[in-house]
């Protein structure tokens, strides 16, 4: 059985934080040991401690903290580690500094933009045993840029519990409980709160579809990163002459009753390495709308699983949804939840996970003789 430790250090809590839980509460399902390393005061670490995760405080600060590093190296000892997997820049920094320590790192990559530095590409050719992404896109970048040979790379999606998000979940208490009557549409955007994440162009979009379809609601579900940028999106909301027909719902942990409750699940981001949202929406034949930049386009196949839209064009983004909104999508629905257990179910990005770290762990002992 193995034994993993996996580093994060964000304070924030988001698709990323929650596929690193996801993943840790499989491999102990299976009898594998699976530790959180992270910050006292964030989002994941409380997270990880109301689930019953192992979780350990390290006070990750910067790119180098002797601290941090010694904390490190003490876990990795008294817990005989087999294997470091970093889910961002700063952890990396921390891991590759213990590395001497014979134990491998892999550096799982769940966004589109990271530090392009020569000192960087140094830790990253030079440092990182292998890389997983979630995206064909983001492999491609890191290849263009000189950051990793192909061969060093693994293309694993975000794996979706199919037992949590399926087509039998009620969504009938989020609707009540926000005041929506049970024949209204609503249309959902479900991620975190930031400029990447393209919540302006889905709050361009209420005032066009509202006109035309007067009997909708639009909710936004997720926390915001940077306060002044939530109050921007409350200005926006503010502006517009349907203001009424959007609601900040906040974060929620029952995203897939909020999926349930939608007709409409929206992916607005301008490049988003791939949503977890939408594999969860296909799961429960909800109907998907997303930009047609990024990784939307390796999970959507435009109407065939779902709609892709002009990327950052609110007109064309209302467009379509007004268009699913008036057409009978039944196959769609149909053909996206085939999709999702097919290529997108938990158990198969967590098979993918083991085999990179059995080949990674293979590849360091041969080279250690």
């Amino acid at each position: 059985m193995l034994r993993i430790a996996h580093l994060e250090t964000s304070i924030n809590m988001g698709g990323q934080e929650l596929r690193i839980l996801d993943q840790m509460q499989w491999l102990l399902s299976k009898g594998h040991s699976a530790w959180l390393l992270a910050r006292e005061d964030s989002a994941i670490y409380e997270e990880a401690t109301r689930r019953g995760i192992p979780a350990r405080p390290v006070p990750f600060r910067g790119s180098v903290n002797p601290h941090a590093i010694s904390e490190l190296v003490r876990f990795i000892k008294r817990e005989k580690v087999h294997l470091l997997d970093c889910h961002s820049s700063s952890a990396i920094s921390t891991a590759v500094r213990v590395r001497m320590l014979g134990i491998p790192v892999v550096r799982t990559l769940h966004v589109h933009s990271f530090k392009t530095d020569l000192i960087h590409k140094y830790l990253w050719r030079c440092w990182i045993d292998h890389v997983i992404v979630v995206s064909r896109g983001i492999a491609d970048k890191l290849v263009g840029l000189g950051f990793a040979d192909r061969d060093k790379i693994s293309v694993i999606p975000t794996g979706i519990d199919l037992n949590r998000f399926g087509p039998d979940v009620d969504g009938g208490s989020v609707r009540r409980e926000l005041d929506i009557p049970e024949n209204t549409k609503v249309i959902s955007e479900i991620a975190m709160i930031r400029p990447d994440k393209g919540q302006k162009y889905f709050i361009r979009a209420v005032d066009r579809v509202a006109s035309a379809w007067p009997d909708v609601r639009f909710l936004i579900v997720g926390s915001a990163t940077k306060p002044e940028f939530f109050e921007e999106i409350k200005e926006q909301i503010a502006a517009l002459r349907h203001p009424d027909k959007l609601i900040l719902t906040g974060f929620r942990k029952d995203v897939e009753k909020v999926i349930a409750a939608s007709d409409v699940i929206v992916n607005s981001s301008p490049w988003e390495p791939r949503s977890q949202v939408i594999h969860q929406a296909f799961a429960m034949k909800t109907l998907v709308v997303a930009s047609n930049k990024g990784g939307n386009v390796e999970s959507i196949s435009d109407g065939e699983t779902g709609f892709l839209f002009c990327s950052e064009d609110a007109g064309s983004l209302s467009e379509t949804i007004l268009s699913v909104l008036n057409n009978h999508t039944g196959p769609i629905k149909e053909k996206a939840y085939l999709s999702a257990y097919s290529a997108f179910g938990i158990d198969t990005m967590m098979e993918k996970t083991l085999s990179v770290y059995r080949m990674t762990l293979t590849a360091r002992q041969s080279l250690q003789g």
